[in-house]
């Protein structure tokens, strides 16, 4: 029986400048219910996080949720940012709190959780898209996950037994299966990669074997395709290219995305940043995030909390939207000047060059193409 959605009263305008400056409601709001992993992957930043291990009160991931509703602040709740969400005690508490005020959530997990359990609970709650962060997707690549009494055999039956089972929901949720591609991976010198040196899909032909078998191993366990369709998979996959970013639909509801390993705002650099203090980024625009102890930052990407704008365990989260940093930030960047000095390092590069390219690359990409990829994909 599916959760009752219950009534909920009209939303509100979000009050003070931030409504003047930001299209309500966002793409997304990531929150963050642990930092807790039970991988410790080379290409993640656990390992440069000072923040302390814990997980968020259910009373108090609740209150947020209710904030999202009432205010319509964003689309839809993403729990990602740090750690493995699937690790709260009350996680399907959370998801049933959300479901009941009609908040879509959508949840980025590392899959080991995933079976047929976990999918037929997933059915009573409005979980509209699943990211699998596949990432590493044969046996050598797992190694680099540094999982605890798991072996890619066993992980990949897991998973594949999980979408079997989501794909016999009346409406199953949108499921995107991430591969990482260290095609771009830099070798700049001076930029440490101590933590993220590796190699998973770093050619064209490799992209597309890899493609290729986990699209047959999808269709084995899914609803059987017409031949045409399953051609046309076929044909996607072999036209893909390492050189960019690729989204390729597998079945109705299931995409394979490729991800570029990249030094998470240059955490893997050290000191040794060119910063930038001209660039554009969309975050605090599409979407801002909100770390396991309350703090609000300004996007998923800052691991550590480099960015905290206020504590939502404090003060009301339009209240901290409408604090200073948050509006200077948001009208630097839309006259591209990078105005917080960790977003200045985020956009910056190794070199006087790199950096240089980066804010141009963001503006360009960020600022004017966005869009027209968002409506391709």
């Amino acid at each position: 029986m599916l959760t009752q959605v219950k009534p909920v009263p009209k939303s509100k305008s979000v009050p003070g400048r931030i409504g003047e400056l930001v299209q309500f409601p966002l793409q997304r709001i990531h929150i963050e219910l642990t930092n807790v992993c039970n991988f410790d992957c080379t290409f993640c930043p656990k390992q440069e996080m000072t923040r302390k291990y814990e997980y968020m009160d259910y009373e108090r991931v609740c209150a947020i949720i209710d904030q999202v509703a009432e205010y319509n602040l964003a689309e839809k709740i993403t729990f990602h940012v740090m750690g493995e969400p699937f690790m709260h005690p009350k996680f399907f508490d959370i998801l049933d709190h959300a479901a009941q005020l009609g908040v879509k959530t959508g949840i980025t997990t590392n899959g080991t959780y995933l079976n047929e359990e976990i999918a037929s609970r997933l059915e009573k709650v409005t979980v509209s898209q699943l990211n699998i962060s596949l990432q590493t997707p044969d046996e050598e690549s797992f190694k680099t996950r540094k999982a605890r009494r798991m072996e890619f055999e066993g992980y990949k039956e897991q998973i594949l037994e999980f979408i079997q089972a989501v794909n016999r929901h009346e409406t199953p949720p949108k499921i995107k299966v991430h591969f990482l591609n260290t095609k771009f991976q830099s070798e700049v010198p001076g930029e440490d990669w101590s933590l993220g040196t590796m190699n998973v899909i770093n050619s064209t032909n490799e992209l597309r074997k890899t493609f290729g078998y986990w699209a047959k191993e999808i269709h084995r366990v899914s609803p059987p395709l017409p031949a045409e369709e399953v051609a046309e998979v076929e044909n996607r996959i072999a036209k893909l290219s390492t050189f960019k970013w690729n989204v390729v639909k597998v079945t109705p509801n299931i995409f394979f995305e490729t991800y570029i390993l990249d030094t998470w705002g240059n955490a893997f650099i050290g000191d040794n940043v060119v910063t930038t203090k001209v660039g554009y980024c969309s975050a605090l625009t599409d979407h801002f995030a909100i770390l396991c102890n309350g703090d609000m930052t300004y996007c998923c990407k800052d691991y550590d909390g480099n960015t905290k704008a206020g504590n939502v365990f404090e003060q009301p989260i339009v209240d901290i939207l409408n604090n200073g940093p948050i509006v200077e930030a948001i009208e630097g960047f839309m006259k591209n000047k990078v105005v917080h000095p960790y977003c200045q390092k985020c956009l910056g590069g190794s070199t006087k060059l790199k950096s240089f390219g980066n804010a141009m690359g963001s503006i360009i990409i960020w600022k004017y193409l966005k869009n027209f990829f968002y409506k391709k994909t």
